[in-house]
């Protein structure tokens, strides 16, 4: 069950009907976003914040109501049940939808092969130039792709190339799905930079990267001059068809924002340093260390999108010391009551039937003595490099320095999970939230139409449960350009409840998973308590012929069953999760699977054995095993 309501009325179907040929011409024009009323919503996350009605119409925010207000006839209307309406999510640097291509290095004419060696660099050699390069003429977001984006409530992102010294111009798009023409917002948005070329050959070094920036910009002055020259009449070469150098000549005089990616403040001191010299207005994309550097940014206005690429969380080497002064401290409160420790050993420690303590006592010792546990220092370093880059944002905010918020090669899911780690260690969650809404908007300069909610506004916005700085925030809608996108809140899709009589999801279940990719089969082993609550193991075999065993957890309520597991793909987490309605001995339901490649969703169904089939399996394999073999 899905908790928002849809009323209203739809003429499309019966005009077509009603008109000749006007259903065919319908289906070939571009879709239309409906007139919805979203209901009872609130704008503002705090106590006593007013309940308003938002009418959207052709992709706008036509009207704010009062929650009295008459509301407009024929209208789709989403029951909001004082929800808070929050403006899509802006991802301000990502190379998704955008695959940046190898530049052309040699734009000249080759050199004779019969030529001396030669002393200097070819003419125009151009390795990791390309300012001409436009994501918004190659992007593609395939509706896998941008579903993710949606269900984690980013309704745009700055699809950017990278990993080029000039890498070529980034364009604002919307996560709706639909025809590149009908997404793309702004073609040209920001120019985007690196210290890196890709390819062999000259420059792979720092040196030479600097080296290759400084001779493109000075062949683009030296273009500037001789078309002046030329177009006056006045001596000199005639200037040569280069429209990298004409972009070049459009990034000295301002036209874009260059942003360069750097995560060290070494490199953010560097690339200032470089854009002094070139003339450049630059901005930091990558930023982990920009902290270091946060009074320099401010009084230089460079703004920062954060990336929060920390790495894996490292353990906190005193995490066991802080925990037991915690508990001294609270056993030290008068109105505390400290727990006694228990006099029986725990089950775990407890010496089996015949076997001495000591025994395992050394049995343990000799399993630890072959562990190895880095230095202290080395721990020490690593958790404080790693709590650093948590707190960046904060640090910036502190010294008043823009930034927003980026996924770069990640996810959204994953910048947002990384956007509520850091509130939840001191970034404030409005700030948080304006850095990835008002404060994007304003940054890829969209504030007219993105960022806010607000008549005129683009129709781009989330209804959470709550404030979605916080970890326990569920998106329930989100409209892209007007068009709605409904989600089933997480209380919704699971079982609750104690079972019906007779149900029981206990035994072994021949299972058939069908996906676009095909048809796997495998094998569900359940367990099911008198509440309903169950576990077991899922079996699978991969499509690289392994096989692949999930441990799940889940419940039956009523006739209907869920449950879901974790396992490993490719070095990464990945979650899958099913709901079934339980028939007897069979089930059908989906399973939905989630993990650094997107979601994937497929048709489950499900055959419980026989008890007698399963226990002559059971007595077979015992035979054959053998004593030797337990």
């Amino acid at each position: 069950m899905k908790s928002p309501l849809f009323r209203g009325v739809r003429t499309a179907a019966l005009l077509g009907a009603l008109v000749p040929g006007l259903a065919a011409a319908m289906q070939n024009a571009a879709p239309k976003p409906d007139l919805y009323v979203l209901k009872d919503v609130r704008l503002a996350d705090s106590e006593g914040a007013p309940h308003v009605n938002l009418v959207l119409s052709r992709g706008r925010i036509e009207r704010i109501l009062d929650a009295g207000a008459e509301l407009p006839p024929g209208a789709l209307e989403v029951e909001g049940k004082g929800m808070l309406a929050v403006p899509g999510f802006i991802d301000a640097f990502t190379q998704g939808g955008c695959a940046t291509p190898t530049p052309v290095a040699e734009k000249d004419a080759p050199p004779p092969e019969s030529s001396d060696v030669y002393i200097d660099m070819r003419e125009a050699n151009r390795k990791g130039i390309q300012p001409t390069f436009r994501a918004a003429d190659v992007f593609a977001l395939p509706k896998d792709k941008s579903k993710p984006w949606r269900e984690s409530g980013f309704g745009a992102l700055l699809s950017a190339p990278a990993g080029q010294l000039l890498a070529g111009t980034s364009a604002l798009c919307t996560t709706r799905e639909a025809a590149m023409r009908d997404v793309i917002v702004d073609e040209d948005v920001f120019a985007h930079a690196a210290f890196r070329a890709g390819g062999p050959g000259y420059p792979s070094t720092l040196m030479g990267y600097f080296a290759q920036l400084r001779q493109f910009f000075l062949d683009v002055r030296h273009h500037a001059d001789l078309r002046e020259r030329y177009d006056s009449g006045r001596p000199g070469s005639r200037p040569a068809f280069d429209a990298d150098l004409e972009a070049g000549l459009g990034l000295l005089r301002k036209e874009h924002r260059v942003f360069c990616e750097a995560e060290s403040a070494q490199d953010i001191r560097r690339w200032i340093s470089l854009a002094d010299e070139l003339g450049l207005e630059i901005g930091i994309t990558g930023g982990r260390e920009a902290w270091k550097v946060a009074e320099l940014l401010k009084s230089r206005g460079i703004p920062v999108v954060l990336t929060l690429e920390w790495g894996e969380e490292p353990k906190d080497p005193h995490e066991k010391d802080k925990k037991e002064k915690k508990g001294k401290e609270e056993a030290a409160k008068p109105d505390s009551e400290a727990e006694k420790p228990s006099e029986a050993p725990a089950a775990a420690d407890a010496p089996k039937e015949g076997e001495k303590p000591a025994a395992k006592a050394d049995a343990k010792k000799d399993d630890k003595k072959w562990e190895y546990e880095e230095p202290l220092g080395v721990r020490e370093e690593k958790r404080r490099v790693w709590e650093e880059g948590r707190d960046c944002a904060r640090v910036l905010q502190e010294h008043g320095v823009e930034f927003a918020f980026g996924s770069a090669g990640g996810s959204g899911a994953d910048l947002l999970k990384k956007v509520r780690t850091a509130v939840e260690h001191g970034l404030p969650s409005d700030v948080a939230l304006a850095a990835l809404t008002t404060g994007a908007a304003r940054l890829v300069g969209a504030e007219k139409h993105l960022g806010r909610i607000a008549a005129g506004a683009d129709a781009t916005l989330g209804l959470w449960t709550a404030n979605p700085a916080t970890k326990d925030a569920k998106l329930a809608w989100l409209f892209v350009d007007g068009f709605a996108n409904e989600f089933e809140l997480e209380s919704d899709t699971k079982a609750t409840g104690k079972p019906d009589e007779g149900v029981d999801a206990t035994g072994t279940w021949e299972v058939e998973i069908k996906s676009d990719q095909g048809t796997r089969k495998g094998t569900l082993e359940l367990t099911m308590e008198s509440s309903g609550d169950v576990t077991g193991k899922l079996t699978t075999t991969t499509q690289g012929g392994n096989e692949r065993v999930i441990e799940v957890k889940g419940h039956v309520g009523g006739k209907s069953m869920t449950f879901e597991g974790t396992f490993t793909m490719r070095e990464s987490e990945a979650t899958n999760k099913w709901r079934v309605e339980l028939s007897g001995d069979s089930f059908s339901g989906t399973s939905t699977t989630r993990g650094p490649f997107g979601e994937a969703s497929s048709d489950v169904t499900g055959t419980r054995k026989p008890k007698s089939i399963v226990e002559e399996s059971e007595d077979a394999h015992e035979e054959g095993c053998g004593d030797d073999h337990p």
